[in-house]
């Protein structure tokens, strides 16, 4: 008992914990980086005939702004390779909505209220937000789409140049983790 009430082995005993929940919180952080750096798809996912109904697409890989359909009559789509903005999580691809003529003149909200109605024909389902019971509840604009696969997301507010709206197209699945 004596030893225990020695001030050099207090010391000892509290660098020896020190040591220990350092060693281990490097460890951990060191695990949790080598998780998130494997950006692969998980077994049986991305894969045709992976376990799934259909061909899943890759969590890291935006759909293409084709899943769309053709645009509302006096409006089209623009979308480059480079629309695509990735994180470790997922990606999205941002897609241009543009009047056909310079003569159109539509609103945002229009052109967004345009591309819901028809993916709507198309059987896209609406996602409304929280605690919101009717579509017409909230402007169109603050609702998501959906087909199951990809989820369609009014962006406008990050403007693009000579766009009317701007869409965000990501998956609907989650990314594996």
């Amino acid at each position: 008992m004596a030893l225990l009430r020695s001030r050099r082995t207090m010391f000892i005993l509290a660098g020896l914990v020190i040591v220990g929940l350092v060693v281990s919180g490097g460890i951990g952080l060191v695990r949790s980086m080598s998780t998130v750096a494997q950006t692969g798809p998980a077994p049986g996912q991305g894969q045709p005939g992976g376990g799934g109904e259909g061909e899943q697409t890759d969590p890291l890989e935006a759909p293409e702004a084709g899943t769309l359909g053709q645009a509302p009559d006096g409006l089209e789509y623009s979308s480059e390779d480079d629309d695509v903005e990735c994180n470790p999580a997922e990606c999205v691809r941002i897609v241009s909505v543009m009047g056909t003529d310079e003569d159109t003149d539509v609103s945002s909200d229009e052109a967004v209220e345009a591309v819901y109605d028809q993916l709507r024909g198309q059987d896209w389902g609406q996602l409304l937000p929280q605690g919101a019971e009717e579509p017409s509840d909230v402007p169109q604009s603050e609702t998501i789409m959906t087909d199951g696969e990809v989820m369609v997301a009014d962006a406008t507010e990050h403007g693009s140049d000579g766009a009317v709206a701007v869409l965000m197209l990501g998956n609907a699945n989650p990314p594996a983790n």
